[in-house]
């Protein structure tokens, strides 16, 4: 049974690579989450103000699904969903650097994905009010999403479609005529990572010769090797 270990010194910390589980998507998309609850956080009262306070919030924002029809009944939702990520191969196998002493490989990639914005009411009016909210303000702001973001490229293609039945997103929407008006915002974001020499991971070699000479006389002699390569 293999064990994670927390322990360990993170391979690029600036890049936040701090174990091998960390999705740089999924740290996108919170960023984005984060990004409209703040949009929606300074507006007035009564007009789709959010709170981190579940009883106090007007509009709920997050990227937990699915949600039932009743949550509908006392606010409108943004959900995001995150669609496909693929490879940019901007250079010849994403080779970045190759470390002469260690033999360790570091490469460099372009992700791209999508980012949907489900804005979810009963009432299509109003969520297609929400849709043009998000969409307005994450083209306006594109570049202040590029720099205090993971972004590459934000804010340029964003697509507002029509009115939609909810689906799965709301568990229960075929009684109550839940209307989505999705927003769909492509992105690309910078990917590090580094492929260890498996032949410079240890510590010490043993070795052991064995000199045959005549009348097949043996000497066998022991050595040991520290790897001192950091």
């Amino acid at each position: 049974m293999s064990i994670i270990n927390q322990t360990r010194q993170p391979i690029y910390r600036d890049d936040q690579e701090v174990d091998p589980l960390y999705n740089p998507i999924y740290g996108a998309t919170r960023a984005l989450v984060g990004f409209t609850q703040g949009l929606f956080k300074h507006l007035p009262s009564g007009r789709y103000r959010w709170s981190s306070d579940p009883n106090q919030t007007e509009i709920m924002i997050s990227d937990l699904m699915p949600i039932t029809s009743e949550m509908l009944s006392f606010r409108p939702a943004v959900l995001t969903m995150t669609g496909q990520v693929s490879f940019g191969n901007t250079a010849q196998a994403s080779l970045q650097d190759i470390n002469p002493k260690t033999g360790h490989k570091v490469y460099r990639d372009i992700l791209s994905s999508t980012v949907t914005f489900n804005c979810i009411s009963r009432n299509g009016i109003e969520a297609s009010r929400i849709a043009w909210f998000i969409a307005h303000h994450v083209k306006s702001l594109r570049v202040f999403l590029q720099r205090n973001g993971p972004f590459l490229r934000i804010g340029h293609d964003v697509m507002i479609l029509g009115e939609q039945p909810a689906g799965l997103i709301v568990q229960d929407a075929a009684d109550g005529g839940a209307i989505n008006v999705p927003v769909a915002v492509p992105f690309a974001l910078a990917h590090k990572w580094e492929v260890r020499e498996p032949s410079y991971e240890h510590d010490t070699t043993h070795v052991n010769l064995t000199t045959i000479g005549v009348g097949d006389s043996r000497t066998t002699n022991s050595y040991q090797i520290t790897n001192e390569v950091n």
